[in-house]
């Protein structure tokens, strides 16, 4: 079962929270007040800076997942761009190549969509996918301007196709980087743990005020958690990354092979 679903992201809240209250309640019971307060003052400085240090981490790896998150929708969607470029400008050239070109395409997008999306959710691509992408790519530069206009479309094409190929190199390879390393989940949840349990060296009269102090902080460190789940993996999860723009230059495609 995916770990990156609401069902199972939401879970994150509850469980900080009981985490932390509960050990907020053990730690009660096992230091006294006049220890605590011996070590409060130092406590408090070494709070600020471990505090600081783990909101500084935090913050770095939500903005690079979600960044991650946002450069993978560009880069599909300039696929799928450069997709329709290309059927585009092979329109404007002569013989039976456009439409082979156009039906090449059409064929790609609906591999795209209907056999290596799905694929791309295990970090995998699809072979036949990339047998037609390549069968494209062949099509096009088989083709031989005869004039300076036909050498113009052709110079167009060859661009979309660059750009084609680089987007989708670049979709596989953030496909196949599915999450966050290791290292940083025990880096996350490591300083999670040591940021709450620093509050328990704090004592205050009211331990209701406590409990609910203690709560808040674990849910702002479990909202920040929750966006790293959810925003890791683009191409997988609820929150992921849709094949929209392709289905935009299906319909397109689709047009003009009806023409």
């Amino acid at each position: 079962m995916a770990i990156d679903t609401y069902p199972v992201g939401l879970l994150l809240f509850p469980g900080c929270i009981a985490a932390a209250l509960g050990g907020l309640a053990l730690a009660r019971r096992s230091l006294h007040r006049h220890e605590l307060e011996k070590i409060q003052d130092v406590a408090s400085y070494l709070y600020a800076v471990v505090g600081t240090l783990y909101a500084v981490i935090l913050g770095l790896i939500v903005v690079d997942s979600m960044t991650k998150f946002s450069e993978a929708r560009l880069t599909a969607e300039a696929e799928a761009n450069a997709l329709a470029d290309i059927a585009l400008f092979a329109s404007r050239l002569p013989g039976d190549g456009p439409h082979r070109v156009r039906e090449l395409a059409e064929a790609y997008i609906r591999s795209v969509t209907d056999v290596e999306w799905p694929l791309m959710q295990q970090g995998r691509g699809s072979d036949e996918t990339r047998r037609l992408a390549m069968s494209l790519s062949r099509t096009l530069l088989a083709f031989e301007p005869a004039n300076e206009r036909e050498a113009a479309i052709f110079g167009a094409q060859v661009e979309a196709a660059t750009q084609f190929w680089n987007s989708r190199r670049t979709r596989m390879v953030i496909a196949s980087q599915r999450g966050l390393p290791l290292l940083e989940w025990v880096v996350l949840i490591a300083g999670g743990v040591i940021t709450v349990v620093f509050t328990y060296l704090f004592k205050l009269d009211d331990f209701r005020l406590q409990l609910a102090i203690t709560a808040l902080l674990a849910v702002v460190i479990a909202l920040n958690l929750y966006l790293i789940l959810m925003f890791a993996s683009p191409f997988s999860g609820d929150v992921k990354i849709n094949p929209d723009g392709f289905a935009l230059t299906r319909i397109t495609l689709q047009e003009m092979l009806e023409d």
